[in-house]
This record gives C-alpha cells, sequence and structure tokens, in this order.
C-alpha cells in the first residue's frame, strides 16, 4: 500500500512523499481500517523533522477492513471514524491505518467521511480537557440544576469550537468565549451566550468580568495557549478554580495560577508521559465510554462537525494544507484529504 511521508525542507516547508509500505496487520485491541478520508491538524507539522519523513496523520474516517483478536465491537465494512495513536506508525496519511478499538467509532450512513475525518482528535482534546482535567459534568450525567460558567479562549478553533459544544451538551452558563474574525461559526449554533472580540481589545480581562456578571469562575479553557490567551482567563479565575490549555503555557499567570496541558495522548498510553500513571489509565477507560457517546449524539445529530474545505489531489494535497496551518491561514474550517483522489495509487 502506499502513504504519505512528511518532512521540513532547508527552508521549513512541510513536502511529502508516496512510499510503498506494507499494509499492517492489527493488534489484538487494535482495527484496521480503509481511510477514505484523512484529517490534518497542527499537530502534523510540528512533530516532524527535516531527517527523516513520516506519516504524522492521526484523524481517520473509513471502513473497517479487519479486526484484532480482542475487538467485539466492530467487523468488517462498518463505517468508522477514529484516533490514531499519534507519533506511532500506520497513521491516517495512507490507504490504511491502524487505530485502538478504544478510540473507534462507527459514523451514521447521513455522516460524509469528509465530516467525519474532522472530529477524532479535536474531539478527544476538548472531552478530555473538560471532564478529565476541569471535571465538569459530563454530558451523559443527571443534570445538577446548577449554573456553572465556563470561559473558552479561541471559540471559533477547532477544539475551542469542540468545547462549546460539549459544553453546550453538560447544559453550562453561562458561556463565554473570546473569538474574532471567525466568530459567526458560534453564532449560528448558538454555542456562546456572550462572544468577546478579541481583536484590537485591550479589555479582555474586563469584558470577561462584565460577562460573569459576579458568577465564581471555576473552570476556564484556553484552546489557543500562547501568550497572553491565558491571562485574561487567569485574572478572572476563582483562586479554587482550574485552567486548562492545548499547550504547555510557561508564562506567569495572574493570581499564581497554572495552566495544565490537556494532553489527549493521555487516552493512548503514549510518550511524553506528561500524567501519572493512575491518570493515564483513567483516561484510557474515560475515551472508550466517550467513543460510545460520540455514536450516540452522532446519530441522533446532536453533535455537529466542523466546517471542511477538501484538499486537492488527495494525500499528494496534505504538504499545501499542513504549509496553510503552520502558516496560520486556515481560519474556523478543517482540512481534510480523500485518498481516491491521489494520483499515483
Amino acid at each position: 500500500m502506499k502513504e504519505l511521508q512528511v518532512k521540513n525542507n532547508a527552508d521549513g516547508k512541510v513536502f511529502g512523499q508516496l512510499v510503498e509500505v506494507p499494509k499492517p496487520t492489527p493488534g489484538p485491541n487494535n482495527i484496521l481500517i480503509k481511510v477514505a478520508v484523512t484529517g490534518t491538524n497542527p499537530k502534523d507539522w510540528k512533530y516532524i523533522t527535516a531527517e527523516k519523513g513520516f506519516n504524522s496523520g492521526d484523524d481517520i474516517a473509513g471502513t473497517v477492513d479487519a479486526v484484532g483478536d480482542n475487538v467485539a465491537s466492530f467487523r468488517p465494512g462498518d463505517r468508522v471514524a477514529a484516533f490514531h495513536v499519534m507519533l506511532t506508525e500506520n497513521g491516517s496519511f495512507a490507504e490504511y491505518a491502524i487505530a485502538p478499538a478504544t478510540t473507534t467509532f462507527h459514523i451514521p450512513s447521513s455522516l460524509s467521511f469528509e465530516d467525519a475525518a474532522t472530529i477524532p482528535l479535536v474531539a478527544y482534546t476538548a472531552a478530555i480537557a473538560l471532564y478529565q482535567e476541569l471535571r465538569l459534568p459530563a454530558p451523559w450525567s443527571r443534570p445538577s440544576g446548577e449554573s456553572i460558567p465556563f470561559v473558552v479562549y479561541a471559540g471559533s478553533t477547532s477544539v475551542g469550537l469542540t468545547a462549546l459544544k460539549l459544553a453546550r451538551l453538560s447544559g453550562l452558563s453561562p458561556l463565554i468565549t473570546i473569538a474574532g474574525g471567525s466568530k459567526d461559526v458560534i453564532e449560528k449554533d448558538n454555542l456562546a451566550d456572550v462572544i468577546i472580540d478579541y481583536r484590537n481589545n485591550p479589555n479582555i480581562a474586563e469584558d470577561i468580568k462584565k460577562a460573569l456578571n459576579g458568577k465564581e469562575l471555576l473552570h476556564a479553557f484556553d484552546a489557543f495557549s500562547e501568550h497572553p490567551s491565558a491571562e485574561p482567563l487567569a485574572a478572572n479565575l476563582s483562586p479554587k478554580g482550574k485552567l486548562v490549555g492545548i499547550l504547555q503555557y510557561k508564562q506567569e499567570l495572574p493570581n499564581g495560577h497554572k495552566l495544565k496541558f490537556a494532553y489527549v495522548g493521555s487516552g493512548h498510553k503514549v510518550y511524553p508521559p506528561l500524567n501519572t500513571e493512575e491518570e493515564s489509565k483513567a483516561d484510557q477507560d474515560f475515551v472508550q465510554v466517550f467513543s460510545s457517546y460520540l455514536e450516540k449524539v452522532l446519530k441522533e445529530g446532536r453533535f455537529k462537525t466542523h466546517p471542511v474545505e477538501v484538499l486537492v489531489g488527495g494525500l499528494n494535497g496534505i504538504p499545501e494544507g499542513l504549509n496553510k496551518l503552520k502558516e496560520q491561514k486556515v481560519k474556523a474550517r478543517k482540512l481534510v484529504a480523500r485518498i481516491a483522489e491521489t494520483q499515483g495509487l
């Protein structure tokens, strides 16, 4: 089979090469998926080098080709989406990919492979951040009836938007988000009660305080996590509150707060070990439960996917897409590639 291996050239640009590799065989707890569409994410260019090409894709949508001996919930021919184990072989930039059964979920016939490929990494990232790190009430739990304010920085990014969708399903209120020119994707589905425009705004912290209207803020999520994005969140956070983000944040924050990195790889036991063994084991159990919930809300039409842009040329179009992500030219949409459109397969 063919897979795309990407790496950086001397100028720091991403380029790729189609390479013939053996078709993988799933391990006892894994699934082999014939990839119809692969998604892309910023990490796909962040964790490659100039020395060796690597298939860095993790978002899979396609059909089950084979399952491991311990897999009971899937069978060949099932339509699925899946989250591949990051930094390992047999990723999604290929004709076939491997994923654990715990981070694979069935998709309804009404959902296209293009839309399905936008879901895995951002959904598991947001879910681990909200429910494992911030300990917010899961959407399948009985409502408590209490008002739980929640603030999301960068609500129009793919992870931020997914966090707002999950927060709505969990009944959190008020939902406050900071966004810019792409805030229409939040507005059209009513995913926030208050949207604060960060552009030319030196008073974001004050605007958050006003939106809270005296309520105590115990939970905040930074879906950008690059200085100074976390500062207005920390400035409004209760002393006993918690702030979580998608990257490690080294700068000092107001009121002595720290930003905790919500590492999606904790759902799989992989390097780097940013959590304790106990935390990682709990996250591995959690993603299996969350996968079942995703199946349910997708089938019921209660979880809408992110806007999509299909890259031209299948796998061969991925390097251009990764360069767009690297240059921050992609706003409020997910880039995907259809494997069948790859010349040379």
